[in-house]
């Protein structure tokens, strides 16, 4: 309690002896699109524009970005078009049109189409302008497993509905100080068999056949003179991928954290501090660092190096040191060593390119690095690691709008495991880094094709394995020293997906999405003999109050 209590104080004193400067919009644009609306389509547009280079290099692997940034981006590609540097396609025209309207507030000036919020309160105050808005948005979402073949036991299928309202309230007080709370209020019913959100609040006072899940992001923003500083609760993610990272992902819930970022063209640096929960009993103090460097050169090459330490039992002041190199440090400022023999803190970098070679192609990986010493013996179990790659296209074959993407992941046995539970590299119950965990692999394709401005399909496939290790199996203490570490260990599970899907989205208004997956699973629970061929449709239906 008194480690909080400290950083608490500390994010407190910060913030109120900080001296603010000029700014625009600072909110992010959330990662999650189970919490905001229409930002899935923003970062998909952003990542098109710049495969295709009508976009100059952006920190893509040091998300989230600001809405500032966002309408800058699309202000300068409305530029280049008014000037005849750059030819878009009639649909990437109309889907310009229609973000720059959704970001007038953001600094566009674009009149935004419709009501864009429930009520506004906006004026001056000494000297200072400032804007609070209310939204409301309200969704609902049905997913039907069928299943067709199952060996050993009753299969488990129906239709399950979740119907969430999102409140969201924000503002900017001048140019110096924003802040944000967007809600995700959900009632889940029908057949339960699978719980979506297992991290989220649960209003066990309201459950019975209807279960509440609840999640929030809300954040503080100030812009100093030489770096953004955000207090509050947030989701990051670091590195190239785009259906997933090895080290900061999206996937976790938003985290307590405090945070600075700041670009000096063309590298930006982020350094954060947060707070983490597990579900154990028997740890009630965990915490992670970490600090991301990233550049981008030429238009075509981006480089990036993190590092993050997870640590708990006791809070250090010497990891908020935003500039200090944990590998070096840790053994210095750890006092796990004492408690649990060779232990530590846990340690983790990771290093990531992408390079575009010619316009619309673009290659991209990641290395990530748990612990051990690779070099000196690749194979033991204590050398953990993560590999990621892929490339993406965009309007390949000459295709007009049109995007595809390839993507692999392999996550080695005792990767993001340790051997003192508080330092397991997660959040609550799941990965800070890949959606796989450890021990597993992940292929992942998808084709996407837009119609017109509003429709899409999507035609995708996704391979998952895992081996019988997870996240919380650490290294057995009684094996051999020199035992080595088995890719896909035991009996291997396995998942095939194959999907089709179709979007029909009006930016800034509603959003209709419907999928029909098939899917093959083998060795369910990694159990030899087990399988399950099941359908999977999804539908859900998104709208703005008002229009």
């Amino acid at each position: 309690m008194f480690s909080r209590s400290l950083l608490i104080i500390c994010i407190l004193m910060f913030a109120l002896t900080a001296a603010l400067v000029d700014a625009d919009s600072l909110i992010n644009v959330p990662l999650n699109p189970n919490l905001s609306d229409f930002n899935r389509e923003t970062y998909r547009f952003v990542y098109r524009l710049l495969n295709k280079r009508v976009l100059p290099g952006i920190r893509r692997g040091s998300l989230p970005l600001t809405r500032k940034q966002v309408a800058a981006y699309l202000l300068e590609v409305h530029r280049k078009q008014e000037n005849g540097e750059i030819s878009l396609s009639k649909i990437d025209q109309e889907r310009l049109n229609a973000l720059l309207a959704f970001y007038s507030e953001a600094g566009t000036q674009i009149p935004p189409r419709g009501r864009p919020h429930v009520m506004t309160m906006a004026g001056q105050k000494a000297g200072q302008d400032y804007r609070f808005s209310f939204d409301l948005r309200a969704s609902q979402r049905v997913i039907t497993h069928l299943v067709d073949n199952i060996s050993e036991e009753q299969p488990v299928e129906g239709n399950m509905f979740v119907t969430t309202i999102y409140p969201h309230l924000y503002g900017q007080v001048g140019d110096e100080f924003a802040f944000t709370t967007d809600i995700a209020h959900r009632f889940v019913y029908g057949e339960i068999f699978e719980d979506l959100f297992p991290d989220e609040t649960k209003i066990r006072q309201l459950e019975g056949e209807l279960k509440n899940r609840t999640a929030i992001n809300g954040y503080m923003k100030f812009d100093l003179p030489w770096f953004e500083l955000q207090l509050g609760q947030e989701t990051l993610q670091w590195g190239p991928g785009y259906h997933d990272s090895l080290l900061i992902s999206q996937n976790p819930l938003a985290m307590d954290m405090i945070k600075l970022q700041a670009t000096y063209d063309p590298v930006t640096f982020t350094a954060f501090t947060a707070i983490l929960e597990d579900m154990a009993e028997n740890i009630n103090d965990k915490y992670i660092s970490g600090h991301r460097i990233e550049g981008y050169f030429w238009d075509r090459f981006g480089f990036g190096l993190s590092e993050v330490v997870v640590y708990g039992n006791r809070f250090e002041p010497g990891y908020l040191n935003p500039v200090n190199i944990y590998l070096i440090n840790e053994q210095p400022i750890s006092r796990a060593d004492g408690r649990v023999p060779g232990s530590g803190d846990n340690v983790l970098m990771s290093v990531d390119t992408r390079i575009r070679p010619i316009n619309n192609f673009e290659i991209y990986g990641e290395l990530m690095v748990d612990d051990g010493n690779p070099a000196a013996n690749f194979k033991h179990w204590d050398t953990k690691f993560g590999i990621l790659g892929g490339i993406y296209l965009t309007d390949p074959f000459g295709i007009a709008d049109t995007d595809f993407h390839a993507e692999y992941a392999f996550i080695n046995q005792y990767a993001y495991t340790h051997v003192n539970p508080v330092n397991v590299y997660k959040h609550f119950t799941t990965p800070i880094g890949h959606q796989i965990g450890s021990d597993a692999d992940n292929l992942w394709l998808q084709l996407r094709r837009r119609w017109t401005d509003k429709l899409e399909t999507v035609f995708g496939y996704e391979l998952e394995r895992h081996g019988t290790g997870n996240i919380d199996k650490e290294h057995p203490p009684d094996a051999p020293k020199d035992d080595v570490w088995t890719p896909l260990s035991g009996i291997t599970q396995s998942e095939h997906r194959l999907s089709i899907g179709a979007n029909w989205v009006v930016i800034g208004r509603y959003s209709i999405y419907a999928e029909w997956a098939r899917v093959w699973r083998q060795n369910l629970g990694n159990r030899p003999g087990v399988h399950e061929n099941a359908n999977e449709i999804e539908a859900k239906f998104l709208t703005r109050i008002p229009w």
